[in-house]
């Protein structure tokens, strides 16, 4: 127990010794809230922040987090939404025409990779009552996000 007092003490006194203009409650969310979210995401914020001299508030961090959500859900919905060019009967009448892939801003209906029902997998009973390790062999089978449970 004097060990994680002193291990604790010390923190703290470097804490105070940075004189940090961020709450330590701010540290402790954003360890946290960084330590939950995908490689790629901790390296994009780790570039945005690199040439700052102060740290970043956990409001800053949820900012980052919720544009980053808005970013990838848009480019999920256009993923999904993109229509293949319309394949023609006669070869000859396509040598001519540029076809370019066209995109429409419809919401999609979400169905279950499991029962097929529309829900998210997250929601699946069936999957919900699986155990663990059912759960991950399922996720990696089908190769899905493991934060989200989507395909990535």
């Amino acid at each position: 127990m004097r060990q994680l007092i002193n291990h604790v003490s010390n923190h703290m006194n470097v804490l105070q010794a940075l004189s940090l203009n961020v709450p330590v409650q701010d540290l402790k969310w954003n360890y946290l809230m960084l330590a939950a979210i995908d490689p790629e995401t901790q390296r994009e914020r780790e570039l945005i922040t690199a040439s700052r001299t102060d740290i970043p508030t956990t409001e800053e961090l949820v900012t980052f987090l919720e544009s980053s959500c808005r970013a990838m859900e848009l480019l999920q919905i256009t993923q999904t939404l993109k229509i293949s060019p319309a394949t023609s009967r006669s070869t000859h009448t396509m040598r001519n025409k540029v076809s370019k892939p066209s995109h429409t801003n419809v919401a999609t209906r979400i169905q279950c990779s499991l029962c097929n029902e529309s829900h998210g997998l997250f929601k699946c009973n069936k999957f919900l009552r699986m155990e663990v390790k059912q759960r991950l062999n399922y996720d990696k089978q089908l190769r899905l996000c493991f934060n989200c449970l989507q395909r990535m």
